[in-house]
């Protein structure tokens, strides 16, 4: 199983708006091919930080999404990442 952590902020102008964000949930209800699951968390001690975790079956099914013309939320902040508007993380489960 392979983890993608993505950190982000709520931007209007360089990110993704709240609105777009409670509009994930929906667009997730058919998630992409190699998606088991994922979570959004609000971090407690810090303003306006967000953090997007993503269980995939690899990343070979990662970058498939990445590539695909659905899912332009959940691709909007897979862009944000490479930007630097946001960071991204990837680890493999061990146990």
């Amino acid at each position: 199983m392979f983890v993608n952590i993505l950190k982000f902020k709520l931007n209007e102008e360089k990110g993704i708006s709240a609105n777009e964000l409670s509009m994930l949930e929906y667009q997730m209800q058919n998630t992409p091919e190699g998606l088991d699951r994922f979570h959004v968390f609000k971090d407690k001690k810090k303003d306006n930080k967000y953090y997007l975790i993503e269980y995939w079956k690899d990343k070979m099914a990662k970058d498939a999404m990445e590539n695909s013309s659905k899912f332009s939320l959940l691709k909007k902040l897979h862009s944000l990442s490479k930007r630097k508007e946001a960071s991204e993380i990837e680890c493999d489960i061990l146990i």
